[in-house]
């Protein structure tokens, strides 16, 4: 089943990602290694004590060996009686020649003759023993050095590498040929890494789609490719998950446990996921055999398997006397602080709900089905009891139940929107923790989705369980909605998406198994529905429009497969949207941004403060009295 789609814009991936990354417990342990750390621990007396008694049977005591005489041993086992001397050899061309040669000689004839021996009777066999005491007087003709040098096997061509009468020897032949394969076999080598890199390289053309999917018992986050010139979909490299996931969430700046330029903080290409661990995991997709993600936010304390890990790592002590006296770790007295249970401040229960702040980068919110709602700032870590990781900067609890959806407002970095099962859709100051400064509207069912409309962003549009999308003008927010339709009759609305490139592009979809498209540029009474397609992948629970392409949206659900829709063929589609792109000079949203005043959204959501809000508002509500009749057209069809 796939939980969650997001497509990642172009230009943010790395357009050839790596295959590894060093974990915050390996980079440490490194550290320690160069700076020499480990070896100060382990002389450390307080650590480190003698086996004791009741182990000694374990260990291997030194035996001294007693001195023999040479010449007591028998004369097959006198080593010192052996010589080195190689007089009367000879290297011809790697060869050696002289008395090896003919031993070896020698022993050829007799391997040739062993079958014969084995013929013979005994009678046969003890004549051979009586002539084993004569004296071999057989000679043999002399190497012709000379000749051989001649031939230019040891001969003096001045072109080898000992001098100016050496030649060519078979050794320096054998060195060429086994350097020509050496050479060879980098040739392909170099070939199989360029095929390699040119595999897994990010063209262009490519635009990447993220799926949280799970299989049965396995849990993984695909990084998928669709080539957009040859209609192309396959996965790039997937990363295996701890447990099922619920939501992600895509940010670009994180605190990294490697030193750097910029005080610890890295730029890059992040994904927050949300799955049932009270955790948050953030992985880098750039790395592509990511065997740990780079951040966790909250969740299981985990200090006691890093500290075992690199206490594992550490290199067996061995006396100064070099005896190999084994050695074991003291058991303190002392108890340590054990490690154990959830990180301060994390989540109780599942994460449900995830928001990378798109003013203030490092900010991400979370929303779970404990309640809360907490904001981490994702750069920066305390020290605390239990260690030194990030913990949360501030948590929300105006919820009464599940918080199943919640979104950052585009521009306002402060404003964040939140829905939960409690049936209402709030607005929060993300500067005050104070409940009763949050603006709460009331829906008929559980919030399934929350989305900003990006070219009027004064509007918050609503998904509920019972099928209906709503959407709330944020000035008036807590009255009645401006608009209000029912997008799906069967199975309800379970996500809705805005198109960043078309005004008034609004996806639905539902586990109707249908995409829903709609024109809410003039929605008066409601908006106009502009056709439905079944994505044949099931019922579907996420869907997503491209934010570098104007005509692309992807859905995924229960078939565990994703479907790419390319609206750019639909004539229907065409000639309600087609001049609407935001490359057109005569974008018909332009009236509109023309009869709404300007969003003072800091002083509409000032925390504690009811006469700025009632200003606000009253600045507001007299900008439109001067428009006159022309802004009450706002919403009405054409």
């Amino acid at each position: 089943m796939i939980a969650a789609i997001e497509w990642i814009p172009a230009g943010r991936a790395n357009p050839t990602p790596s295959k590894y990354e060093y974990s915050r417990a390996e980079q440490e342990f490194l550290e320690k290694v160069q700076a020499g750390e480990l070896g100060e621990e382990e002389a450390n007396d307080e650590e480190w004590e003698d086996v004791d008694d009741d182990d000694a049977s374990e260990q291997q005591e030194e035996v001294e060996v007693p001195a023999v005489d040479p010449e007591s041993l028998p004369a097959d086992l006198r080593m010192d009686d052996y010589s080195d001397d190689e007089d009367g050899e000879d290297k011809v061309g790697g060869l050696l020649v002289g008395k090896d040669a003919e031993m070896m000689f020698d022993a050829a004839e007799a391997a040739d003759d062993d079958d014969d021996i084995d013929s013979h009777d005994d009678d046969d066999s003890e004549d051979e023993d009586d002539l084993a005491d004569v004296p071999d007087t057989r000679e043999f003709t002399p190497l012709d050095l000379e000749g051989l040098h001649a031939m230019g096997i040891g001969g003096s061509t001045g072109k080898g590498s000992g001098g100016d009468n050496e030649g060519y020897t078979l050794e320096d032949l054998q060195n060429m040929t086994m350097n020509n394969d050496d050479l060879n076999e980098e040739e392909e080598d170099e070939e199989e890494d360029e095929d390699d890199i040119d595999d897994i390289k990010i063209r262009d053309q490519d635009a990447l789609i993220l799926v949280a999917k799970a299989e049965e018992d396995f849990a993984s986050l695909e990084i998928n490719v669709f080539d957009t010139e040859y209609n192309n979909l396959y996965v790039h490299h997937d990363i295996p998950l701890p447990s099922f996931p619920l939501c992600l969430a895509l940010g670009s700046v994180v605190g990294s446990y490697q030193s750097n330029e910029n005080n610890g903080i890295s730029a890059g290409n992040y994904v927050a996921i949300g799955s049932f661990e009270p955790g948050i995991e953030i992985w880098n997709l750039d790395v592509m055999n990511a065997l740990e993600p780079t951040l966790v936010l909250g969740g299981m304390d985990t200090r006691g398997s890093e500290e075992e890990w690199m206490r594992m790592q550490m290199p067996v002590s061995t006396s100064a006397n070099g005896g190999g006296k084994k050695k074991k770790q003291k058991k303190k007295n002392k108890k340590k602080d054990t490690a154990g249970g959830l990180r301060e401040g994390s989540h109780t229960d599942a994460v449900m709900s995830l928001s990378w702040n798109t003013v203030h980068q490092q900010v991400l919110a979370s929303g779970s089905a404990d309640g809360t709602v907490k904001l981490w700032d994702c750069t920066h870590s305390t020290s605390g009891k239990k260690g030194d990781y990030i913990r949360p900067s501030a948590t929300l609890t105006h919820h009464t139940d599940k918080v199943q959806s919640l979104a950052w407002h585009p521009s306002e970095g402060t404003l964040l929107a939140t829905g939960g099962y409690d049936r209402r859709v709030c607005l929060a100051d993300a500067r005050s923790t104070d409940s009763q400064s949050v603006k709460t509207a009331k829906l008929l069912a559980d919030c399934e989705a929350i989305a900003w409309d990006p070219h009027n962003q004064q509007y918050l549009t609503v998904a509920s369980e019972d099928g209906v999308v709503q959407c709330w003008d944020v000035r008036k927010f807590g009255g009645d909605p401006v608009w209000s339709m029912i997008a799906h009759e069967y199975g309800g609305v379970s996500d809705i998406s805005y198109n960043a490139h078309v005004p008034g592009m609004l996806l639905t979809c539902s586990i109707d198994k249908t995409v829903a498209l709609w024109d809410t540029l003039n929605p008066s009474p409601k908006p106009t529905p502009c056709g439905s397609k079944d994505m044949n992948v099931g019922r579907l629970h996420s869907v997503s429009c491209y934010p570098s392409s104007p005509w692309l949206l992807a859905c995924g659900g229960s078939g565990n497969e994703i479907a790419i829709w390319d609206v750019e063929g639909e004539d229907s589609i065409q000639n309600r949207f087609g001049g609407r792109t935001s490359g057109d000079a005569n974008v018909a949203t332009s009236n509109i941004e023309e009869e709404e005043p300007d969003v003072d959204f800091e002083a509409v959501m000032a925390a504690g403060d009811d006469q700025a809000t009632s200003k606000a508002l009253e600045g507001m509500n007299k900008s439109k009295k001067k428009k006159g009749k022309k802004g009450k057209k706002v919403h009405k069809r054409k």
